[in-house]
């Protein structure tokens, strides 16, 4: 598990070190503080096995440069480094402590190497017109071999395909990490997910999560044709679309199946509480700690809702084994560390009705 992580200029954070990460451990803070750039930058360096690690973050806020036309094959990386602008001799860098060891990833503008580097053939003439064709992109960290990466650029863009393609040394241990937004995930990207849980025992469990809000629910199914996700409930012979039960379904089902998927892994949780009524959040969370404990997994979520924190101290509060299992961290704009709270304060604090948001 990660123990702590360490940021320097990176997206909104010239400094920030949160310490004291637990098997789930909860983000907060005031709108734009940071959270959700904590999570960019936990998947940089715990997914970071090539350089394609750079563009996820980029695509789910849509850092996109769309003056190219309407083929999007470019992202703009300057905004990863802190300040947005990029200059030779700008840089980011993001270690954790894994396991006890440290992890990192390193990324830096430097001044375009003389000689061709891997995409030139695929750059059209007038990219190199473009303000920043004299500069580089270097990417380089632990999971990536030590010799690093270089990529061209271009008014402060990468094309996205450079950096899936890029041929890269593989570290010799898999680090699984999936990445949750807000937003509700399409029927496609379930059926993903749901391909590797069907036919194992992780199956019932998420058939299990379902009936936290609809107990009826019995069996979850995905069609080979149209690709649509059926449900079925007691003492009905119909199939039920899973539109047609809610967000909060859809929801809770994109949780339980990312945690199915996320074995020896970690899952990353924005705004974890999205489309979920407060009457079964301590539910959900108790789910997500026993499934998190059980198949080894580290979950690192966010939230702005008191609700959520006092559902995670009611969770506490009804099974103190998990004392060692939760954490609360809050993010404070401009400060150089988070302010950790453990179960036991996260519980004092909800029944003296403290703010810890």
């Amino acid at each position: 598990m990660m123990s702590t992580l360490r940021i320097d200029n990176f997206r909104s954070f010239r400094k920030l070190t949160v310490e004291g990460l637990t098997r789930v451990s909860l983000l907060v803070g005031t709108n734009n503080a940071g959270k959700t750039s904590v999570l960019d930058a936990a998947e940089l360096v715990l997914g970071a096995t090539g350089p394609s690690i750079l563009e996820r973050s980029l695509v789910r806020r849509d850092e996109l440069d769309f003056s190219r036309g309407a083929k999007v094959d470019y992202t703009q990386v300057n905004h990863l480094f802190h300040g947005h602008a990029l200059e030779a001799g700008k840089s980011f860098e993001i270690e954790a402590v894994v396991e006890g060891r440290p992890r990192s990833i390193r990324c830096r503008i430097i001044p375009r190497p003389v000689g061709k580097l891997e995409g030139d053939d695929e750059t059209p003439p007038l990219e190199l017109l473009r303000p920043g064709a004299n500069l580089a992109l270097s990417i380089s960290g632990d999971g990536m071999g030590s010799e690093g990466n270089i990529f061209p650029m271009a008014g402060y863009s990468v094309m996205t395909r450079l950096l899936r393609n890029a041929a890269t040394k593989l570290s010799n241990k898999p680090w699984k990490v999936h990445f949750m937004e807000t937003a509700a995930p399409p029927v496609w990207e379930l059926r993903l997910l749901w391909d590797g849980v069907v036919l194992t025992p992780e199956e019932t469990s998420v058939t299990n999560a379902l009936q936290i809000i609809e107990p009826d629910i019995e069996r979850l199914a995905a069609l080979q044709i149209g690709g649509g996700m059926l449900v079925k409930l007691r003492g009905s012979d119909e199939r039920i679309p899973l539109g047609s039960m809610g967000e909060g379904i859809k929801r809770l089902l994109a949780l339980s199946l990312n945690l199915a998927n996320s074995t020896g892994g970690y899952l990353l949780v924005d705004e974890i509480d999205t489309g979920l009524h407060h009457s079964v959040m301590t539910r959900m969370w108790r789910l997500v700690v026993e499934v998190a404990r059980r198949l080894d997994i580290q979950v690192l979520a966010t939230t702005h809702s008191l609700d959520c924190v006092r559902a995670l101290a009611a969770l506490y509060e009804e099974s103190p084994g998990v004392r060692d299992l939760i954490s609360l961290h809050r993010i404070e704009r401009g400060a150089e560390a988070s302010v950790p709270y453990s179960a036991d304060e996260i519980l004092a604090a909800s029944q003296h009705q403290m703010e810890l948001r």
